[in-house]
């Protein structure tokens, strides 16, 4: 394509500014170029206005602004997007393998972001370029159009990224991006019906493991127990890596025989303690320090192992391949919408739960570690029926003292 011609073009301080606009460009929009204050090469900059007054008082604007971050000694130019992309990746490989969060940063950031934004200046991005960049998204994919659940993600990535932009010192301020609303967007759970064919699916699917090896069975067994965890606690997949046995506490409740399960996690949210009282989840850590103590030939595990460990001690850092194993078995992988459910669906199964029990929303946001305005965002369609209702009404099972008590 043909370089539009540059045309009704004026100079001004010297010919330090110069603003001018491109033939065949139907909204006559200004431009301008600044000559970089005590240095060499030019500064580029949009004007937004196709008014000349407004124009001319935006170069004025920006030419101070530059003069000034000159006279502080910082940076008017600054590096472009591709360079801190590259620059944000040698920072997540330099401790070694770079977290998985980081290396879908850095493959979002590659893929899209740096096609995008070219070779502009990290300086030249602001929040108003960042929304028309995820309007451009919206309708360039490498693969299918994206979902704006995708687009949720690569916002909160792009603010990262951002966020590692301003503490290194290139961007003068964290910008904030406008996240797209979700509203009457549910999230994937798993409804009664689906559940039920889960949980159905265990015992032959445990039996399949066992006729395989000792390993897959162990696996297996230890997955069936996180996935019941995780359904009736609503702990973050991150939270639930975390515990350790020193981490599962009693509390005293109404009924002497059957105290609450305290499960103290640390996540993206701090640190906090998450009530449970429901018995599959005391069966399940029961069963799994049963396991572990079969492992040991009779011996207790050391307080401060993980919970949900390899059969050498060492945490289990994901188990994606088996809750994706066995929810395919079951012919649950998606809901009735067509989304995929992930292990995150565990959580929003307990919330979506909860509430239609009559949860209050406040008492279930700090169990969960989140916050009302989140539980009304994704969970709206949600009927909230007994606002006197709390979390552990459910139901009521005689228990015996915990083994780790």
């Amino acid at each position: 394509m043909a370089a539009s011609k540059v045309i009704n073009q004026q100079s001004f301080h010297d010919g330090k500014v110069v603003l001018y606009q491109l033939e065949n460009r139907p909204k006559k929009l200004w431009l301008c170029r600044l000559k970089v204050p005590n240095g060499t090469g030019y500064i580029y900059r949009g004007t937004g206005t196709s008014d000349f007054y407004q124009a001319r008082k935006f170069a004025d604007e920006l030419l101070d602004e530059l003069r000034i971050k000159t006279k502080l000694g910082q940076s008017v130019t600054g590096p472009n997007l591709a360079k801190m992309v590259e620059d944000f990746e040698t920072f997540a490989r330099a401790k070694g393998e770079p977290t998985k969060r980081n290396l879908s940063i850095i493959a979002f950031l590659k893929t899209y972001a740096v096609l995008y934004f070219a070779k502009n200046k990290i300086t030249d991005i602001n929040a108003k370029e960042i929304a028309k960049f995820f309007d451009w998204r919206r309708t360039n994919s490498k693969r299918k159009s994206p979902k704006e659940t995708t687009i949720l993600h690569e916002t909160s990535q792009f603010a990262t990224f951002l966020k590692w932009c301003h503490r290194r010192g290139h961007l003068d301020r964290e910008i904030q991006i406008e996240r797209p609303k979700r509203d009457g967007v549910r999230r994937p759970h798993f409804d009664q019906r689906d559940w039920k064919k889960l949980l159905g699916t265990f015992a032959p699917w445990l039996e399949e493991g066992r006729g395989i090896s000792t390993s897959i069975f162990r696996d297996r067994k230890m997955l069936c127990h996180y996935i019941v965890i995780l359904a009736y606690t609503g702990i973050r997949v991150g939270e639930a890596r975390g515990i350790r046995w020193s981490d599962l506490d009693t509390e005293p409740s109404d009924d002497p025989n059957n105290p609450y399960l305290i499960i103290h996690v640390k996540g993206k949210t701090g640190s906090r303690e998450v009530v449970a009282q429901i018995p599959e989840v005391k069966q399940g850590f029961e069963l799994l320090w049963k396991s572990r103590c079969d492992e040991l030939s009779g011996g207790k595990p050391d307080m401060n192992e993980h919970v949900f460990c390899h059969i050498d001690g060492r945490p289990v850092h994901s188990m994606k391949k088996g809750f994706a194993n066995v929810t395919q078995k079951a012919g649950v992988e998606t809901d009735r919408n067509g989304e995929k459910r992930t292990i995150y669906s565990l959580r929003h199964t307990y919330a979506t739960n909860q509430l239609q029990e009559g949860v209050n929303h406040y008492t279930l946001a700090r169990n969960m570690g989140t916050s009302v305005r989140m539980l009304e965002q994704f969970y709206g369609h949600t009927s909230n029926r007994a606002m006197a209702s709390e979390l552990t009404k459910s139901r009521v099972q005689d228990k015996k003292k915990l083994p780790w008590e």
